[in-house]
């Protein structure tokens, strides 16, 4: 590995989950990987607008350490406007976005990855076998190229492919309330996280929630971007619900952002060295939302890719072996899902058939045996 001429085996845009796990592998794997981004890093990472939900399974698979978990949460409360409220169990935890994608960054740098924060890229062009990449301090050069830089991803921008539907891209806003525990406790449950619905009197094609972390509530709100007609407006209509208006009596506002969410795939996913990965790729839970494992499995994909087709000297497969992975694994479930969220939110009355299946059932296992 050459940092000093910057000359790099793979490089990866973006230190999110996606970007960290795929350069963790590709340098235990031998590969000599830099991450670019362009955020500052500091002890608690960088700030993402984010509820912070993780499943069990995914905190013991990492050994994510209990003092960096907010809340261990026991349920899933499902709100609709009508009245009804519909209660999912099932073991998660809350977490704040930046130390958990800062944590995900720590191993990939224990494993020899070279981090370059504080980085924009502002160019991307490939000069014979390798890609030139420019940022605001410098050049790199690299074979291959991970795009882990979000739905807006500059890297696949550049290289001119194409974007998402707007039918696929949710339009989210985040609030960072500053409550107090015991006032958390009481108006939300200590262990619950809530999420409402209704087509007519709410969201249309989406869903808002209240993520309670130990002293601070992320509350939220999405929509498919080409049906909001006034973000904040319709924020305020689920601000004045009156559940959530007692959850939120005499809390501060710390932070507000919007941000969008893919919800259905990038039309491209590989070419030419490059792979999009995680929301870049539109690799995530279309009717939840859900972003955080996928992008973690893509990033892992890409590099299994990589390794595979050089093994076998097949680098006109790369494309391939990494689609059939992703295909393999939950590419097949996440596309009928797509389709699913249609039929889910067409009316209230299939959204209520769909949220009371999904208390006993898993969205995957609602939409694969074609419950609804």
């Amino acid at each position: 590995m050459n940092s000093i001429s910057n000359e790099f085996d793979i490089l990866v845009i973006g230190a999110g989950p996606g970007g960290s796990v795929a350069a963790k592998v590709a340098r235990e794997n031998g590969y000599s990987t830099c991450i670019i981004e362009k955020e500052h890093l500091g002890e608690n990472g960088r700030y993402k607008a984010c509820g912070g939900a993780l499943a069990w399974e995914l905190v013991e698979e990492i050994d994510y350490p209990e003092d960096k978990i907010e809340r261990i949460i026991e349920s899933l409360e499902l709100h609709h406007t009508d009245g009804d409220d519909y209660s999912k169990k099932g073991k998660g935890a809350v977490i704040w976005r930046g130390i958990f994608d800062k944590f995900l960054t720590d191993m990939a740098l224990d494993a020899g990855v070279i981090l370059r924060d504080r980085e924009m890229l502002t160019n991307i062009e490939k000069k014979g076998e390798k890609y030139c990449i420019t940022t605001n301090e410098g050049k790199y050069w690299s074979k291959y190229v991970i795009a882990a830089d979000g739905v807006t991803s500059k890297t696949l921008k550049i290289l001119g492919w194409p974007y998402f539907k707007q039918e696929d891209i949710i339009l989210t806003i985040t609030k960072e309330m500053k409550s107090t525990n015991s006032k958390i406790n009481k108006e939300l449950g200590k262990d619950t996280v809530h999420l409402f619905f209704g087509i007519k009197d709410l969201i249309s094609v989406g869903y808002a929630w209240l993520f309670p972390k130990m002293e601070t509530i992320t509350v939220g709100w999405g929509n498919q971007i080409n049906l909001v007609k006034n973000s904040r407006e319709e924020f305020k209509k689920f601000e004045n619900l009156q559940f959530v208006k007692g959850a939120l009596e005499g809390s501060k506002l710390e932070i507000f952002k919007p941000h969008l969410i893919p919800v259905g795939l990038r039309p491209k996913l590989y070419g030419d060295n490059v792979f999009a990965i995680g929301d870049a790729g539109g690799i995530v839970d279309p009717i939840s939302g859900k972003g955080i494992p996928y992008a973690m499995m893509s990033g892992k994909f890409a590099i299994e890719a990589i390794i595979k087709c050089e093994k076998r000297d097949k680098l006109n497969k790369l494309g391939l072996e990494y689609e059939r992975s992703l295909d393999r694994n939950f590419l097949k479930v996440l596309k009928a899902k797509r389709v699913a969220r249609d039929k889910i939110f067409q009316n209230d009355e299939n959204l209520k058939k769909f949220l009371s299946l999904w208390e006993e059932h898993r969205s995957s296992e609602i939409v694969m045996k074609n419950l609804l």
